[in-house]
């Protein structure tokens, strides 16, 4: 009863610490326009062909088989227990409270859509792999390491479906699969 209960208390806590007004200033976008792609063209992949995989091929796994889970099973989860929640307890949310931020302070990211809006937050581990997390505190996927300062996405239940470039400053920025940009890191 009382571990349903601290649980159900982080989980309050979490959802209020996600909502705009609680972001630190220094992380929102809404008030840092040096994190808001809208006014800062140079973390902008509409603007910065650099950052952006549909004219970059090194950043872009259909062209570049490192960045690839697909093709580079040392960055597939399904092929890598060691970066797998499924199979490593320490990066796994539902198994180690001390990487899900309903129930422990966290270090990481706000995950912003194109509008600035918060999506969610991204918690690091130990291991750097990400763990992503709904507005509401539900793990809805993890991030590993693409070997060339990116990240790829997966779905809670391993299933790929995105990827994280560096925004060329303190962030990333969300493409899915296919390379359309979703949103951004802060």
């Amino acid at each position: 009863m009382i571990k349903v209960l601290v649980a159900l208390v982080g989980l309050i806590i979490f959802s209020l610490a996600v909502h705009a007004q609680s972001i630190p200033a220094a992380k929102n976008p809404k008030y840092n326009s040096q994190l808001n792609p809208d006014y800062n063209s140079s973390i902008n992949p509409t603007y910065n062909s650099s950052i952006n995989p549909q004219f970059n091929s090194s950043l872009n796994p259909e062209y570049n088989s490192f960045v690839n889970p697909n093709y580079n099973s040392s960055i597939n989860p399904n092929y890598n227990s060691s970066i797998n929640p499924k199979y490593n307890s320490s990066i796994n949310p539902t198994l180690n409270p001390g990487v899900n931020p309903t129930l422990s302070v966290w270090t990481g990211f706000y995950i912003f859509n194109k509008k600035s809006d918060i999506i969610g937050v991204v918690v690091m581990t130990k291991q750097d792999i990400l763990l992503s997390f709904n507005t509401q505190g539900k793990w809805n996927g993890y991030l590993a390491p693409n070997s060339q300062g990116g990240y790829n996405m997966f779905s809670a239940e391993g299933e790929w479906i995105g990827y994280l470039i560096h925004n060329s400053q303190t962030g990333y920025n969300l493409f899915s699969k296919k390379g359309e940009w979703l949103g951004f890191l802060s």
